[in-house]
């Protein structure tokens, strides 16, 4: 959850209340301006702020604020221009509704990247390369997302498992080992399901990649590596999954690619190989396809 939909949701005393009314308000325009000066703006004391800080679980106002201030300028950097939940209206012709999802689709990658720590990606790719055998856990839209990546993935040897169906995904990860890895992708991060999956992972010492929203969850903690997706969507009321499909594609991408290029002249030797023998009566009379 967002540190801002948290505040929001908190019951606080009438002190504490104005200075999270005030900060909401201002939000990045707040960057640079001292503890003294917030306080003397929200017209209560710094002591003040720094129970707030405290509330939402920080140490104090200076851990409390840096965060915020990083999810305010996220929140503010992309999209707006276009509704992520509701990117074209009812009136729109054809036209303009490809257009306006081309964009959508632009912006959901520049926000994903935005968000891309290159040392926790870093530390993921090594993840799956020192792993046996590569687990995902999926629901809803990222199945799909999940069977692209397998397919990557197997074409160039590496063995991937993935259960579709829910009761069979919990009992498929009692035989992961501390010698495999897992993805795990969870916009929320709080679906029971997920939550059950990444606690039979902990109890059996498999490293965890987790793809998420921005914001704590239920399972941020449990996990060896958080990639984020971008975090503009509502869970139901929307059009489609628009970004978070786009996001989570392109994640999954960059992490297969990452791993295809630790060891490149191998796995090209390899998808090529594989590709001829299980592909091998594809044709085309178009030159660009042309073999």
């Amino acid at each position: 959850m967002l540190l801002s939909q948290q505040i929001e949701e908190l019951h606080l005393p009438h002190a504490e209340a104005a200075v999270a009314k005030y900060i909401l308000e201002q939000g990045s325009q707040l960057k640079g301006m001292s503890t003294r000066k917030i306080a003397s703006k929200a017209y209560t004391t710094p002591a003040t702020l720094v129970r707030l800080g405290q509330r939402l679980g920080f140490e104090g106002w200076t851990d409390f604020f840096t965060a915020f201030l990083e999810e305010r300028e996220y929140l503010e950097r992309h999209f707006n221009k276009i509704d992520a939940n509701c990117p074209f209206s009812k009136s729109d012709n054809q036209t303009t509704i490809a257009n306006k999802i081309a964009a959508l689709h632009i912006e959901s990658i520049q926000d994903t990247m935005a968000l891309l720590d290159y040392e926790e990606l870093y530390q993921a790719v090594r993840c799956l390369i020192k792993s046996k055998n590569i687990y995902l856990v999926g629901l809803s839209f990222s199945i799909d997302c999940t069977w692209f990546f397998k397919r990557n993935m197997q074409r160039i040897g590496k063995n991937v498992i993935f259960e579709s169906s829910q009761g069979e995904l919990l009992t498929s990860l009692f035989s992961a080992t501390k010698q495999d890895c897992a993805i795990v992708i969870s916009y929320s991060g709080t679906t029971k399901r997920v939550v059950d999956a990444m606690s039979i992972l902990n109890k059996q010492n498999v490293p965890t990649i987790l793809i998420t929203g921005l914001g704590n969850n239920d399972i941020n903690e449990k996990a060896s590596h958080v990639i984020h997706m971008t975090t503009r969507e509502k869970l139901f009321s929307k059009i489609g999954n628009f970004t978070t499909e786009v996001s989570t594609h392109l994640i999954l991408d960059i992490l297969y690619s990452c791993y295809f290029a630790e060891n490149y002249e191998k796995n090209w030797d390899m998808r090529l190989y594989i590709a001829h023998q299980v592909e091998q009566y594809r044709t085309s009379k178009n030159q660009i396809m042309m073999e």
